[in-house]
């Protein structure tokens, strides 16, 4: 990457090894640096656009407020590397390897038959690792949407689910668990000579444990960054791109003011696919991430009030606690958007998708402006001057 001029140093973490990148150019997303600076090339190209799967990595986050370690499946071709900055990256070189000891979660896919050619299991592996650092017994409801967003050619998915599965006892296949029968076998009074094909896919007991004591610790170092984050707006210069991170909304305010061409960046799910496929270049590029008043939730009598920097997750998780804990009758709006957000996209865009930024990029096809219209939903605005 060429030098550029007045940039701040971007610091960030890859398998928990630290890394300062003091010339990043905006129009480079992880997966290129990865494979090609970094040099770790278990994260593969498929499709570039987000559909595939196969560059997926899981991103982690300290939040000071909640004093929470969030971790995060995304789709690295569409993750610009200056929008790391304070975040841990965990790639499928970084939870194990045959040189020194393989993962659970690869464990298990392997011995499961839950690969062929190979080519989008660091994908599936990497999704199914994200869920369990926060469900180490996950649901098969909540495996069969991590997994949405990842494409397999060969396995039908099905070995892959099950392989999964074998984590949660109380939701395995039969056979799984080791009791040599499955319950779609033939009947047992049919002859012996058609239910002798089916053998166990493996013993249980052959398993390593899943044992969260030995993951990755997040780095203490970017837990006291965002402990006591910088208010100043940062600053990466590439060849074409400048990219501007504000600290305060204020600062974000007078920056679209100075630059109304601008366009704001949050998940880069919509203007990644522009810069990448329609060679769209944007001379300034602003950042809004860091702004905390727009990752706020405020719930009261009158209703949700959900920032526009929050994911789609984050959003579906909130929803999913109100509904929780709210009467029926007061709940329909947001169980018909709970309905819809199950439909946009694969996890790892429905993690790095802002609110905000789906509202105003005005999607043609499953898009939720038709639900939150009819609901009669307040869009709060904010610029300098008014």
């Amino acid at each position: 990457m060429s030098r550029a001029k007045e940039s701040d140093e971007l610091v960030f973490f890859v398998n928990g090894k630290k890394v300062i990148e003091r010339n990043a150019d905006p129009e480079v997303n992880l997966l290129f640096y990865l494979r090609k600076v970094i040099r770790l090339t278990g994260t593969k190209y498929g499709c570039g656009g987000g559909g595939c799967g196969a560059c997926t990595v899981m991103v982690s986050r300290y939040d000071p407020v909640f004093k929470k370690i969030s971790h995060f499946s995304i789709a690295a071709c569409l993750v610009p590397i200056c929008s790391l900055h304070g975040a841990a990256v965990t790639t499928v070189e970084g939870i194990g390897s045959t040189k020194t000891r393989i993962h659970p979660v690869q464990e298990r896919i392997a011995k499961g038959h839950g690969t062929q050619c190979g080519f989008c299991t660091p994908g599936m592996v990497m999704s199914s690792y994200a869920l369990l650092r926060d469900h180490p017994e996950p649901s098969t409801e909540q495996l069969t949407e991590t997994l949405g967003g990842n494409l397999c050619r060969c396995t039908g998915y099905r070995p892959i689910v099950e392989s999964m599965k074998s984590l949660s006892p109380s939701s395995s296949c039969c056979r799984m668990n080791g009791n040599g029968k499955c319950c779609l076998d033939e009947e047992e009074n049919e002859p012996a000579k058609k239910t002798s094909i089916y053998t166990k896919l493996y013993e249980k007991e052959e398993f390593q444990p899943l044992d969260p004591t030995q993951e990755l610790i997040f780095p203490p170092e970017l837990m006291r960054m965002a402990e006591d984050p910088q208010k100043r707006a940062l600053t990466f210069c590439g060849e074409r791109t400048t990219w501007i991170a504000p600290g305060t909304l204020k600062d974000l305010l007078d920056l679209k003011m100075k630059y109304p061409s601008a366009p704001l960046m949050m998940g880069n799910t919509s203007l990644g696919l522009d810069m990448k496929f329609k060679e769209v270049s944007y001379p300034i590029i602003i950042s809004p991430a860091r702004v905390l008043e727009l990752h706020i939730v405020t719930n009261t009598k009158e209703g949700l009030t959900l920032g526009a920097g929050l994911s789609l997750t984050q959003v579906k998780d909130v929803l999913e606690d109100v509904v929780s804990r709210l009467p029926e009758e007061r709940t329909q709006k947001y169980r018909a958007l709970l309905k819809h957000l199950k439909t946009l996209a694969g996890q790892q865009i429905r993690n790095m998708a802002s609110l905000g930024g789906h509202i105003i990029s005005r999607l043609p096809t499953s898009d939720l402006n038709p639900i939150l219209g009819v609901g009669n939903c307040i869009l709060n605005v904010a610029s300098t001057g008014f």
